[in-house]
């Protein structure tokens, strides 16, 4: 829930629904309270009357008997000459804390409570020729007077007082105000309590992780994730700042991964140009000290110090087209060419160096000899190259071959499967790449891959032969640069081998 609807509803909780909590608290106590007086009100009671209009309350108490006496009076007033009667009378008005007094001139009877009869002085009231009723509020007697004012058959006039003692009645209202008071006090500290916690819960809880997430990235921890699952704005603010500290520990783990790279290839490049510069430098010495004395020493130490200069050269080239594609910034200039024709120039080049290291090398193609390819010419050579010389680098026996072969290749309606790239800058694997693709396959009879060195044998600067005897030598750059050159052609690279039977490389081209 996003912050501001929490303080809504927090705002709504802590208005209404004390106030409705506390009006249902106060009807249970005003029921409970007017239970004693509820029965004998023939429905014209009202609990909330017993705290809204305490009047009127005091005034119904004893209403119905007030009716009953009028209603006798009419009959037969003299009735209330009737001491027995009247005791009669009493009894059901005690039953609501209320007393009867009788008088013609002299009381008749008067409740046996009643002490100063003076407290209840008798008003005599005649308008045109006939007694009314009288109610008033007594407050040294500290009750309510009803006085009916009525004439005796012999014409007398008499007078009777219904009192109503409300002090009981006073205390259950005062009871029943404060049992409301710390009702609607328990409510309030109830809901700002359960409120707080829920504000917590939401608010200040993620902001506490946030701010210990703050300190551990601060201290360098980048291995901590945020565990926050709210949807409002601080869990998304959790959210963005975790992904801030994932980026920044790829970012990091890139940058000592970098350096390491950085120091295993200048390793790398000081062992592989370490040969050829020493060659160079002890062929030179040769023709400088006279060692080489005949035309044709020194022509064969030239022609030596040129190989191992064009080796140097070509280490510096890989490094150079390495680094140029690794920040895509590298040139391609793709055109659409005849896949068979294209394959064909390529085998013919590479198959006299072939031959001169005693290898042979085949060429077949079962696809369509239309078939034309969007590539960049120049650098898929360079990968097909990098492929065929890593093949002939390691064969190690006199009877080496090569296959290439190229086939159709139908996509599946899944993603065709990748090698997983790490996260040390690796390009990562192209979509919507088409739907029709040719495979190629470059397979030779080597001695094969192990199965540990096969997951990472397109990985930068990695080699399977840790030897590294100056007549393999190489960067460990080389297939690198190859499944960058595949992906940024849109195609997957692979690679399969049986260790003493042979290797098996392969990659995918889009069709135009």
């Amino acid at each position: 829930m996003k912050i501001r609807n929490r303080l809504l509803v927090a705002f709504v909780a802590m208005t209404i629904f004390p106030l409705l909590l506390t009006l249902c608290c106060a009807n249970f106590i005003l029921r409970k309270q007017g239970i004693p007086y509820q029965d004998n009100q023939n429905g014209n009671y009202s609990h909330f009357d017993f705290l809204l209009d305490p009047l009127n309350f005091f005034y119904q108490i004893t209403l119905d008997e007030y009716r009953m006496v009028e209603n006798a009076i009419e009959e037969n007033p003299d009735k209330f000459l009737d001491v027995a009667y009247l005791k009669d009378i009493e009894e059901n008005l005690k039953k609501e804390s209320s007393l009867i007094v009788v008088s013609n001139g002299e009381y008749i009877y008067k409740s046996p409570q009643i002490k100063d009869t003076k407290a209840f002085p008798i008003h005599q009231s005649k308008q045109e020729g006939n007694f009314d009723q009288i109610t008033y509020l007594n407050n040294a007697g500290k009750c309510i007077v009803k006085e009916k004012h009525f004439s005796l058959l012999d014409e007398s006039p008499g007078t009777v007082l219904l009192i109503t003692d409300f002090t009981k009645v006073r205390s259950r209202w005062i009871h029943a105000l404060q049992d409301i008071s710390v009702a609607l006090l328990i409510i309030f500290l109830a809901t700002n309590a359960l409120l707080t916690a829920w504000i917590y819960q939401g608010i200040v809880r993620p902001l506490n992780i946030l701010r210990l997430a703050t300190t551990q990235i601060g201290n360098g921890i980048l291995n901590q994730p945020i565990q926050v699952t709210g949807k409002d704005e601080i869990g998304q603010l959790c959210t963005d700042f975790d992904n801030m500290r994932i980026r920044l520990k790829n970012i990091i783990n890139r940058q000592l991964h970098t350096e390491k790279d950085i120091l295993e290839l200048l390793d790398n490049l000081s062992h592989d140009l370490k040969t050829p510069i020493t060659a160079i430098k002890g062929y030179t010495e040769g023709i400088l000290d006279g060692v080489a004395d005949t035309k044709e020493k020194q022509l064969r130490y030239l022609k030596t110090i040129y190989t191992k200069s064009n080796d140097i050269s070509y280490l510096i080239d890989e490094l150079s087209v390495y680094t140029k594609i690794e920040q895509n910034v590298f040139p391609y200039d793709f055109i659409p060419v005849n896949l068979d024709e294209y394959f064909c120039d390529c085998i013919d080049s590479f198959r006299l160096d072939l031959e001169q290291k005693h290898i042979s090398i085949d060429y077949y193609n079962s696809t369509d000899p239309a078939t034309k390819v969007l590539i960049d010419p120049q650098q898929l050579h360079r990968a097909i190259q990098n492929l065929i010389e890593n093949a002939a680098k390691y064969m190690g026996n006199s009877d080496g071959h090569i296959d290439v072969r190229i086939e159709d290749m139908q996509e599946k309606t899944n993603k065709p499967q990748f090698l997983q790239t790490n996260e040390n800058g690796a390009h990562m694997r192209p979509e919507g790449i088409g739907k029709r693709f040719v495979r190629i396959e470059i397979e030779d009879n080597g001695p094969g891959i192990a199965a540990k060195d096969l997951p990472h044998i397109f990985d930068r600067f990695y080699r399977a032969d840790d030897s590294r005897n100056s007549s393999k030598g190489g960067s460990g750059l080389g297939l690198a640069i190859v499944k960058m050159i595949i992906y940024d052609h849109g195609g997957t690279v692979g690679a399969e081998s049986i260790e003493g039977t042979g290797s098996l490389f392969h990659f995918t081209l889009r069709k135009v």
